[in-house]
């Protein structure tokens, strides 16, 4: 109990407490949510991006272990969410919803911060590149599931490709494996532009939640929860270790994994109507209870 604590303490509610502080700066002086997305997906996130993959000691091939847990836990979570929709015979927008919720996480906003306080540096670097991993998986399957009931999943994926933090990924990987380095004037202010991704991505987050339409469904929403949390954990217990992860990669991959709904997911249901409410409702309350949740993995991993 008392390692339960000290982790809640140190490791998550630093955390949490920015999220609140963006929650109510936008309660008091209505921020501007598109500008500071503007920000984080344009500039902030590929700085991140960039100088974690050029400064890591991670190896390509433990790159790629962490990228394929993606999508082994991505998969296995749409699988879950299809099963369960259509025993419960749901409409298939609800399941389209569902899968939104249940199988992208918020591996940006929440968990990169978590993994930033409760690994270091270290664990920052191994988390950047599953965050990588999972914003191409809900920019591609996300814009499917989301836009398959109205045709519109061609012009949500070619968004993916706007992406520069995609590109900063491909351009850091080939530089390592040419073994250049940026000079200094380059280099330097691209470092100092990711250490602003953190802070402004969680209070992004706080942000987002004060303007979340609430659903009145809670046991669904309810159910929702409990699969991205519980189920994302159990994924990640089982990949990590069937991929050879071990050590600080096989916490992180598993930590990441048990993150809550990506915000991207309410994003693409409110564009493309995939029940937009019910989406929203999750991550709110899986975001407020994640904050027991991972603090409980976190003991366990420790």
């Amino acid at each position: 109990m008392a390692l339960f604590f000290s982790i809640l303490m140190n490791s998550i509610l630093p955390t949490y407490l920015v999220v609140g502080c963006g929650f109510v700066l936008e309660r008091t002086l209505h921020l501007d949510k598109r500008t500071l997305s503007r920000l984080a997906i344009y500039f902030l996130t590929p700085a991140l991006v960039f100088t974690s993959l050029m400064n890591t000691e991670v190896s390509p091939l433990q790159v790629g272990s962490i990228l394929l847990a993606v999508a082994l836990v991505t998969g296995a979570m749409i699988a879950l969410a299809l099963v369960v929709g259509r025993l419960l015979r749901w409409p298939s927008r609800e399941v389209d919803g569902l899968v939104l919720s249940v199988a992208f996480i918020n591996a940006g906003n929440l968990g990169l911060s978590v993994a930033l306080f409760a690994f270091g540096e270290a664990g920052l670097e191994l988390a950047t590149i599953y965050y990588v991993g999972t914003n191409l998986a809900v920019n591609t399957l996300g814009a499917f599931f989301a836009a398959r009931g109205n045709g519109g999943a061609r012009l949500a994926l070619a968004k993916l490709l706007r992406l520069p933090g995609l590109y900063a990924f491909a351009l850091a990987i080939v530089l390592r494996s040419l073994q250049w380095q940026l000079p200094g004037l380059l280099m330097k202010p691209i470092e100092l532009a990711s250490r602003a991704t953190v802070p402004i991505m969680l209070t992004m987050l706080g942000v987002q939640l004060a303007q979340t339409r609430i659903a009145g469904r809670i046991k669904d929403v309810s159910l929702a929860v409990g699969l991205r949390l519980v189920g994302g954990a159990l994924a990640g217990l089982a990949v990590a270790p069937l991929l050879g992860l071990s050590g600080l990669a096989r916490d992180v991959v598993i930590m990441q994994s048990a993150t809550p709904t990506a915000v991207n997911s309410s994003m693409m249901a409110i564009e493309f109507d995939a029940d937009p409410d019910f989406v929203s409702s999750t991550i709110f309350a899986s975001t407020l209870l994640s904050s027991i949740t991972l603090a409980i993995l976190l003991a366990i991993l420790a």
